[in-house]
């Protein structure tokens, strides 16, 4: 214990003993309390309805999911005319999906006013179609 400290942790550690650190609030340390993650509910998380975990909201869209469920139904209409699918039909291909998230990912570099997240979102946008080229290669040497 440190000097003047009262109280531990006294969680279990790896080696066995218990754990000396000064406790939070709840009475464990910070290793053993667990910090929150964050908000699961969806309607407690700021801006973006697609965020899951502790994401307030994404920033570059560089590792947001999208799923046709996800879509927009402008965005669903626009890859149906361009695919020609019948109404019910959906799109499974990834390489769709990428360009989808480039086409946001673009959205959001013209409405940003930061030079610097847009410098930001401008190189997330090449290291996605590093990724996309890549897939393409190996695909290819199959």
């Amino acid at each position: 214990m440190m000097r003047g400290q009262t109280t531990t942790c006294g969680a279990t550690t790896r080696k066995g003993t218990r754990c000396q650190n000064i406790p939070m609030k709840n009475g464990r340390c910070r290793m053993h309390g667990g910090k929150s993650t964050g908000p699961k509910d969806r309607e407690k998380l700021c801006r973006n309805k697609n965020a899951a975990g502790n994401k307030a909201r994404i920033t570059t869209g560089e590792y947001e999911t999208i799923t046709w469920e996800k879509l927009t139904a402008q965005e669903q209409n626009k890859l149906r005319q361009r695919h020609s699918l019948q109404p019910h039909q959906r799109i499974n291909n990834p390489y769709v999906m990428e360009e989808v998230r480039i086409a946001r990912m673009m959205q959001r570099s013209r409405e940003e006013i930061d030079f610097f997240r847009y410098i930001k979102i401008e190189n997330a946008v090449t290291r996605i179609q590093g990724k996309m080229l890549k897939q393409i290669c190996t695909r290819a040497q199959r």
